[in-house]
């Protein structure tokens, strides 16, 4: 479960802001393994990229340039 809250930022701010609140239930995250072993639940791995390249990753994030999800290797 998780729950988002708006935060109230200063008038003008050019920031947006939510509180994100997760609660660990291990029967939620069961589930959700049952879902993605029976191929109910699908998920986008883009690429798989050392650890080191974390910046550059961040960086393209922040513009746009990713989908799906990576994932870092050590």
């Amino acid at each position: 479960m998780s729950v988002t809250i708006p935060v109230e930022v200063p008038t003008g701010s050019p920031v947006n802001a939510v509180h994100f609140v997760a609660r660990n239930d291990t029967s939620h995250l069961a589930a959700l393994v049952a879902l993605v072993d029976a191929g109910a639940v699908r998920v986008d791995i883009t690429a798989s990229r050392p650890l080191t390249d974390l910046a550059a990753v961040h960086r393209d994030a922040e513009s746009d340039r990713t989908r799906g999800k990576i994932i870092f290797v050590p």
